[in-house]
């Protein structure tokens, strides 16, 4: 849908494509990331917390969202209420490099103000 709009370049990573998650990981898809600037970067997480931040389980898709979010001039993590409190193998991102959690309305309030206080923007959608 993307790729048919005339105002939009898309571009797809190389690499292998896990089968669990369908995410491209490896070396190509890394060798991609560090020659690109984008614009904007919305990231998955599996776990959120205040201590580790964000994390996943699979070091080489842990390793993807880093270098995504490095080339990205704003970053978005995507997480429900669900993936709070929880926390996996791999940081991906600190909460200086991310510009605003995205969540839904089951994030007790409480939490969301620890994560604002703690520096990082939350959104409620």
């Amino acid at each position: 849908m993307l790729a048919a709009r005339g105002d939009l370049e898309v571009m797809m990573l190389g690499g292998q494509v896990r089968n669990l998650t369908q995410a491209t990981v490896g070396e190509p898809a890394l060798s991609v990331l560090r020659q690109l600037r984008v614009d904007v970067a919305f990231l998955g997480t599996n776990g959120i917390s205040a201590e580790h931040r964000f994390s996943t389980p699979d070091p080489h898709e842990g390793a993807v969202k880093r270098a995504m979010a490095r080339c990205a001039a704003q970053v978005f993590v995507l997480g429900d209420a669900s993936k709070m409190d929880n926390e996996y193998l791999v940081r991906f991102a600190e909460v200086d490099e991310v510009d605003a959690l995205v969540t839904d309305a089951r994030l007790p309030q409480e939490r969301a103000e620890e994560l604002r206080e703690a520096g990082l923007a939350v959104e409620i959608a």
